[in-house]
């Protein structure tokens, strides 16, 4: 699944694809339940910015100054495509046709993106971590008491109210990166611990949108550029699906990738007697 990396990559796309474009209508795949696009506009133009895992699509009046906004989430596969009209993608369910007889369109071979028309940011999501740092760590601290931190903190960096755009290979890396933070521990004693977390919600999102994303199975750069060598996307993927690692299934059924020193540990131990955090044995058996 895309995430903030490859959402504002993909928002870097829309914008380099479309400047200077004038548009003059928006199609919709009848096979696609997402809902109708309407624009008052006859002619306009495109703008994209990210927050986290959002996108939202500007479409501004040519000419004028009014804009509506497409809020739109990427699901497991969505990205977007400029072709050639007539000439669209398989998978193409949202296509703006332009003056110049290309066609930028939203593709989704799995279709779980959506977009909602007249809307911009979810008010469920929090701040972005890597352009809104500030905001994002407020909202962290000011909510720490709140019982979602029971949770551990593994689980909990997945909660976009609170980690907006950090995802499933985001958190292995950020958690590899904090040694003395037990992956199963609570997430506020987990924060408390080691504040660093912060730092590292902004930097490994950073180190991974340089790269050109995270060369993900669903998911490639759409501007087609490759900044990696081995060596640097080595630098990013020290823990995520890297052998040697250790792995479990959370509670909503995503593969987490860990160090497997939290192993070494008596599955009848509810604690680590050594640092005083959970055991991932206990942890599974807890929530069985």
């Amino acid at each position: 699944m895309p995430e903030l990396a490859e959402v504002r990559l993909t928002a870097d796309y829309v914008n380099q694809t479309s400047k200077g474009k004038v548009f003059t209508q928006v199609d919709k795949n009848p096979t696609h339940k997402g809902d109708e696009v309407q624009l008052p506009f006859q002619q306009f133009q495109l703008y994209a910015e990210s927050r986290g895992k959002e996108l939202v699509l500007y479409v501004l009046e040519e000419g004028g100054i009014d804009s509506i906004p497409i809020r739109m989430t990427m699901g497991m596969s969505g990205h977007f495509q400029m072709t050639p009209t007539g000439q669209e993608v398989k998978h193409s369910h949202l296509m703006f046709r332009a003056t110049d007889g290309l066609t930028l369109s939203f593709v989704d071979m799995r279709r779980f993106g959506k977009w909602k028309l007249g809307q911009e940011w979810s008010s469920n999501r929090g701040p972005d971590p890597v352009r809104e740092t500030d905001a994002f760590m407020a909202n962290v601290m000011e909510n720490l008491d709140k019982r979602a931190f029971d949770k551990p903190i593994h689980e909990m960096l997945m909660n976009q109210q609170y980690f907006n755009g950090i995802g499933n290979y985001l958190r292995a890396e950020i958690l590899y990166r904090l040694p003395h933070v037990n992956p199963f521990m609570p997430a506020r004693d987990a924060i408390q611990l080691e504040p660093k977390i912060f730092h590292l919600c902004k930097a490994i999102p950073e180190l991974a949108y340089i790269l050109g994303g995270g060369k993900l199975k669903s998911w490639e750069n759409p501007l087609g550029e490759e900044a990696a060598t081995p060596q640097t996307r080595r630098d990013l993927f020290q823990c995520y699906n890297q052998p040697g690692m250790s792995k479990v299934k959370d509670k909503n059924g995503r593969m987490f990738w860990y160090d497997p020193k939290w192993d070494g540990l008596d599955p009848n131990t509810e604690w680590d007697h050594y640092s005083g955090l959970p055991n991932p044995k206990a942890y599974e058996r807890l929530n069985q």
